[in-house]
């Protein structure tokens, strides 16, 4: 079969969209290893602490789905570029910063860098992709992007012990050049573009609520005295969520159309992808963490001990993809949520009895159940759009999946805190109990979405419309 020239130049371009993921995948992994490294040179508090890791993703959570809209309006490859640059520019804020908030600043600025580049690359690599090819291309997508995954733990070890911490962002640097020169080389441009407009009072609402919600759920450990201000700010942050929601349900362009959600089938994958958000979030952060302090490794061998979770992912994303092509989505999704939920138990069990062989086997078990059924998941949810709103759909995913990175790690502060016999958050106030208790909320969670994938995920998605190709540029 003849291949034409727009079909040979499809890996290129998915290639160069993996930059984008790879360079939050990288970021959250390496964080991980190099927080207390971080937060001992910047004097950081636990506050700070807590910040670093939720600033960024609150910034994505919070306008992801602003970012995919805007890439709908301004082309995905135009988005992507913006987004790509400004992720490169705040990383180098992060490895010049000399104090904790200017590091939180540019940290949110990654987060609002990523929310544009994110969605963008992905609804990309749906739309060159061939119809029945999706699964493998996403697959692709994603597999790369896991190498980073993969790789960000031991690399942050040995850039922290053999030369300093802010080498652990400036590495984002190269990889966004790359990823730049290949799409300007390649010419790419969008074909589908949305003349719908932006809702100004949506897109102020979301951020807005969301930041209270947080604040407040963060300050959860804070001293009774407190309570007033928490719950009045919890109130408030939920009024505003209420109304961002009924703002959608009524205006005729809404920031997030929630009536997408009468499909119970993509309902169905944000509230799977939110899930498995919340379980893994965790467990770069907190798992290298409680390694360096409980067990005494050193930050190479904490990102040593974080591949058990890892390989088993970049080992099974492209299974899972085939998988999704021939049979649909629900074996290779309900079998990787079983294996997620059985994980989720051993590994809790293991830092309970600071055993790593445990641990580690319940890493293992996890990070198989996450490569079988994330793909599959996020393959299927943008299936199911059509063409020029792909973008769209793309940003509502990824909004649940970053809803899922910050509530996971505020729920996960709050029980390590309130189970842990009282000691305080910080690198060196964590108990093993409360650490335990906090990967514990994991199992719940894993629990509740294998309910809902054994209720609701049935049949393959529908072609809605066939893939749109880039195109060169026009004048």
């Amino acid at each position: 079969m003849a291949v034409d020239g727009r079909t040979q130049r499809r890996w290129p371009v998915i290639l160069a969209m993996t930059g984008s993921l790879s360079m939050i995948m990288l970021d959250s992994t390496v964080l991980g290893v190099a927080l207390p490294t971080v937060s001992r040179d910047l004097s950081m508090n636990a506050e700070m602490q807590a910040w670093a890791v939720n600033g960024f993703l609150l910034a994505m959570a919070s306008c992801v789905a602003i970012g995919g809209r805007i890439g709908d309006m301004i082309g995905r490859v135009r988005a992507f570029q913006i987004g790509m640059t400004g992720f490169m520019l705040a990383s180098i804020g992060c490895a010049a910063a000399t104090t904790a908030d200017a590091f939180v600043a540019a940290r949110v600025l990654q987060g609002l860098s990523a929310a544009l580049m994110q969605p963008a690359s992905a609804a990309i690599v749906i739309d060159i992709a061939a119809p029945e090819r999706r699964g493998v291309a996403m697959a692709t997508y994603a597999g790369i992007s896991l190498l980073f995954l993969a790789a960000g733990p031991v690399i942050g070890g040995v850039l922290v012990e053999q030369t300093s911490w802010p080498w652990c962002f400036l590495i984002n640097v190269p990889i966004v050049i790359a990823s730049l020169a290949t799409t300007i080389g390649l010419r790419l441009t969008s074909t589908v573009r949305s003349r719908r407009p932006l809702d100004g009072p949506s897109a102020l609402l979301l951020p807005t609520s969301m930041l209270l919600l947080t604040w407040a759920l963060q300050q959860g450990t804070s001293d009774a005295a407190d309570a007033p201000l928490r719950w009045g700010t919890a109130a408030m942050g939920l009024v505003l969520t209420l109304l961002f929601i009924r703002r959608q349900l009524r205006i005729a362009t809404p920031l997030i159309d929630l009536r997408l959600f009468r499909d119970r089938a993509l309902r169905a994958n944000a509230l799977l992808l939110m899930g498995l958000q919340v379980v893994t979030v965790g467990q770069g952060i907190y798992g290298s963490i409680y390694m360096q302090q409980f067990l005494g490794f050193t930050p190479v061998e904490a990102g040593l001990g974080s591949l058990p979770l890892l390989v088993p992912v970049i080992l099974l994303v492209h299974v899972a993809g085939r998988m999704y092509d021939r049979r649909g989505p629900r074996i290779p999704i309900v079998g990787g949520l079983l294996l997620v939920l059985i994980g989720a138990s051993v590994e809790t069990a293991g830092i309970a009895a600071a055993n790593y062989p445990l641990l580690g086997t319940g890493m293992a078990l996890l990070g198989a159940g996450c490569g079988l059924a994330m793909s599959p998941t996020n393959v299927d949810a943008l299936s199911r759009a059509p063409t020029e709103r792909r973008g769209e759909v793309a940003g509502l995913v990824q909004q649940m999946r970053q809803l899922g990175s910050t509530f996971g790690i505020t729920g996960m502060l709050l029980v390590m805190h309130l189970l842990a016999a009282g000691d305080p958050i910080g690198t060196t106030g964590l108990t093993t109990r409360g650490i335990a208790c906090g990967f514990g909320l994991h199992i719940a969670v894993a629990a509740a979405c294998l309910f809902l994938a054994l209720r609701c995920v049935r049949e393959k998605a529908s072609i809605h419309a066939p893939a749109a190709q880039p195109s060169t540029p026009t004048t």
